[in-house]
């Protein structure tokens, strides 16, 4: 990743209030947060990736987006239902 894309993510929000965002959602029982399966053994050896660690990882990969509105889509996505 560019040194400019990464700028562009830091700079908007403070990675630190992302991951504590991320965590919050994590720990509620009120949202689906599973781990996500990633098929390379090598980098994760039990083929996941925790959900923090991949909507962070979206997010640095996208430094366009608005990390607000993101976690906002998450709740109304994730939320679980009666």
């Amino acid at each position: 990743m560019g040194k400019n894309q990464q700028d562009g993510f830091i700079n908007s929000v403070s990675e630190d209030q992302i991951v504590e965002e991320l965590n919050s959602l994590k720990a509620s029982s009120s949202y689906m947060t599973n781990p996500a399966y990633r098929g390379n053994a090598e980098k994760w050896p039990n083929h996941q990736i925790s959900f923090v660690d991949f909507h962070l990882g979206y997010l640095r990969d996208h430094p366009a987006l608005n990390p607000h509105q993101y976690i906002a889509n998450l709740r109304l996505v994730l939320k679980k239902r009666a």
